[in-house]
């Protein structure tokens, strides 16, 4: 293409003449071994990728050309056409023939470059791994929802619990919150030692967390008004009015009913009380013989004040009243329940656990026993509802234990599920909403709400500072746009001029790798594994987050997604990318004068060319996840291509496939690499691929 000044002599235009070289389009591709296809059957083939512009076929040879609307959709042809199991498709881009002009040579002119910058910066990037980004078919996952167990029409579950008090639609997993202590670890050790100095007792010792009591002196028992059960020795919660004998449940007071009978009567000295004792106890008796085997709830007041004990959603908890006698009774039933776990002997000792039924396990939160409803059994484990919490967990089936005391099993259910109301629907810091409403479990809130069909719904919680719950799980959860409006960007479209906030990709947290010995892994990118030996892998304990962080990205992009300013990231710092309709985050590798800057998508560990028109500033909150993607060697491997092993694609699908879980012993190297005196560690992940090691292993003995 020639373009003329203006102004020009025409009878000298050529001298003023400037050559422009067309840019070279990479929207091209190579295919070869295709002499059964058509054109109408290539292109019928590649439209599953992308727009198909034009199909050229040459007559002999097997060889064609396919031209894509965007370099995209030719890079993903180029990959899927490559992985085809039993084709040999060999798809590359085609290069355009270059025309070399006869010029005579300069001796005064600076030598001249053989290749263009542009050309040849993205020929490197293409080489050194241009890939997409692998779309993972993520696992699906035991759900801690129970709403599919109460559809059962056959069962228990149902009869159990008529009201579907522990129906419950989704449980929200979490992936980066930490324990935290409620405590100061300090402060605690500090009033032990206080307590220990006052009431010496060499029994009595603060092992690191927990103070444990294994005696008190008499001093220390005078300071308590102990009763205990006249059967099994334990705490006596209820006891007759007549000789004032103790009993801890209805059962040990029916065991105890003739023997009582007696010792009544000598302490009261007549036989009136006696038999008057001896309809008590026998009415309790028969109250305790014929229970209502079904849980049931008192309502809740209109307007109340709350603790939160279990959080399933940020707009989805459990609720207990804060009124002092509710509270009293709730850390009464917690603390029967807690004695009956010291002395329960478990379910499978007599039978199998079965969906409907109620047990005790071990609440991990408290350290005690809690009583669980078995909402689905499994051949090891079973979901379990505690019932007294909220929390719906897996247990272990030789973790639970049977609950002798029917009274006790069918205790009055004292906590509330209910619906928090106008709470956002957007995939965003749900994380940090569930450990804000984790905060306020030992505080009253407000609530008030409204009784649908006997669920509790259009909640309002309150703090006792009078700020709105909901509202700030709102402003906790949404992460707003960047670059919604043009003066957030410089001039020249780079960086945010009103808050200049951007990330580093060195300033990216990196998980370290779980070493041990079979692992399940995952690989999401092999693209140089014949040059160096390495992939890019996940742990498939990893992949739930690596989703919900996916996620996160998906809903951000659709926010950002019509924004038309550019945005030219700097080297090295993250940004979020556009790929095939998909949001990811990406790394700045390299910035180019094509407008095509080649972007790392570290969370899959594929580079890619990527317009600047899919290209968006990425906010601190997505930037700063951490990233559970990792590099590794795979043992054994370059050894075995040295001794004339063939790793061709058929080879690598299947010995090294992608996109499925494999098992591996991983582990980490350290060499010495660098010039002598200039010497340096480098550590590096191994991993010891089981099939392909197998696979080396065999070839050696043959």
């Amino acid at each position: 293409m020639a373009a003329t000044l203006h102004g020009a002599d025409p009878a000298t235009a050529e001298t003023w003449t400037i050559d422009q070289d067309e840019e070279k389009s990479l929207t091209k591709i190579i295919v070869r071994n295709v002499n059964d296809l058509t054109v109408a059957g290539l292109r019928r083939m590649c439209s599953h990728y992308g727009t198909v512009v034009d199909v050229f076929k040459i007559k002999s040879g097997g060889t064609a050309f396919i031209e894509f609307s965007t370099d995209t959709e030719a890079g993903l042809a180029i990959q899927q056409l490559n992985q085809k199991l039993g084709f040999n498709y060999n798809a590359e881009l085609a290069q355009p023939k270059e025309t070399l002009h006869s010029v005579e040579p300069d001796a005064s002119a600076p030598p001249q470059p053989d290749e263009d910058w542009e050309q040849v910066s993205a020929k490197r990037r293409f080489n050194v791994g241009f890939s997409l980004p692998l779309l993972i078919n993520f696992p699906e996952r035991d759900t801690l929802a129970t709403n599919a167990n109460y559809r059962a029409k056959e069962g228990t579950l149902r009869r159990t619990d008529p009201e579907s008090f522990f129906r419950i639609y989704k449980v929200l997993e979490t992936f980066e919150t930490k324990k935290t202590l409620d405590y100061n670890p300090e402060e605690l050790r500090k009033r032990v030692e206080s307590f220990q100095k006052s009431y010496a007792n060499e029994q009595n010792r603060f092992d690191g967390e927990t103070l444990v009591y294994e005696g008190l002196t008499a001093k220390e028992s005078a300071l308590f008004d102990v009763t205990r059960c006249v059967v099994c020795k334990g705490y006596g919660f209820s006891y007759c009015k007549g000789c004032k004998t103790y009993y801890c449940s209805v059962q040990h007071q029916r065991q105890h009913y003739d023997e009582h009978n007696r010792i009544c009567h000598k302490r009261a000295g007549g036989e009136v009380a006696a038999q008057s004792d001896a309809s008590e106890v026998g009415k309790k008796v028969e109250i305790a013989t014929k229970p209502q085997e079904v849980l049931t709830r008192d309502p809740l007041p209109e307007k109340a004040k709350v603790f939160i004990t279990a959080i399933l959603t940020p707009d989805r908890i459990y609720v207990r009243s804060a009124h002092p006698a509710a509270d009293t009774m709730y850390l009464a039933t917690l603390g029967e329940f807690a004695c009956a776990g010291l002395t329960a002997v478990p379910v499978q000792n007599s039978k199998e656990p079965t969906a409907g039924d109620i047990y005790l396990a071990m609440y991990e939160p408290l350290g005690v026993h809690g009583r669980v409803l078995v909402t689905e059994v499994g051949p090891e484990r079973s979901k379990c509802a505690f019932i007294d919490h909220g929390k719906v967990d897996f247990v272990s089936n030789g973790d639970l234990l049977l609950i002798e005391d029917t009274e006790l099993m069918y205790r009055k259910v004292l906590i509330y599920k209910v619906c928090l109301t106008d709470i956002t629907d957007e995939h965003g810091e749900h994380e940090k909403a569930m450990q804000y409403l984790a905060k306020l479990r030992d505080r009253p809130l407000h609530m008030k709400y409204r009784l649908e069909a006997n669920n509790i719904v259009d909640v309002q919680l309150q703090t006792p500072e009078g700020e709105s719950v909901n509202e700030q799980i709102n402003r906790l959860i949404i992460i707003p746009p960047f670059g919604r409006d043009s003066n957030q960007y410089d001039s020249n479209g780079r960086g945010d001029a009103k808050n200049g906030a951007f990330v580093m990709y060195k300033e990216i947290p990196q998980s370290e790798p779980s070493f041990g010995e079979s692992k399940q892994i995952m690989i999401l990118n092999r693209t140089t594994v014949l040059l160096d030996s390495r992939i890019t892998w996940i742990a498939m304990s990893d992949l739930p987050y690596l989703e919900n962080l996916q996620r996160m990205l998906e809903s951000y992009g659709k926010k950002v997604a019509e924004f038309r300013q550019s945005y030219v990231p700097r080297e090295g710092e993250m940004c979020l990318v556009r790929c095939l309709n998909r949001w990811y985050r990406g790394v700045c590798y390299e910035t180019a004068g094509d407008g095509k800057p080649a972007i790392f998508l570290c969370d899959y560990g594929s580079m890619t060319l990527v317009d600047l028109s899919n290209i968006r500033k990425i906010p601190p909150q997505l930037a700063t996840k951490t990233m559970r993607t990792h590099d590794g060697v795979v043992e054994h491997l370059a050894e075995a291509k040295a001794g004339g092993l063939t790793l061709d694609s058929i080879f690598l699908d299947i010995y090294l496939p992608e996109n499925e879980p494999i098992c591996a012993d991983i582990s980490q190297r350290t060499v010495t690499v660098g010039l002598p005196g200039a010497e340096q560690e480098e550590t590096y992940t191994v991993l010891n691929l089981h099939e392909l090691s197998a696979l080396i292993k065999s070839r050696q003995a043959e």
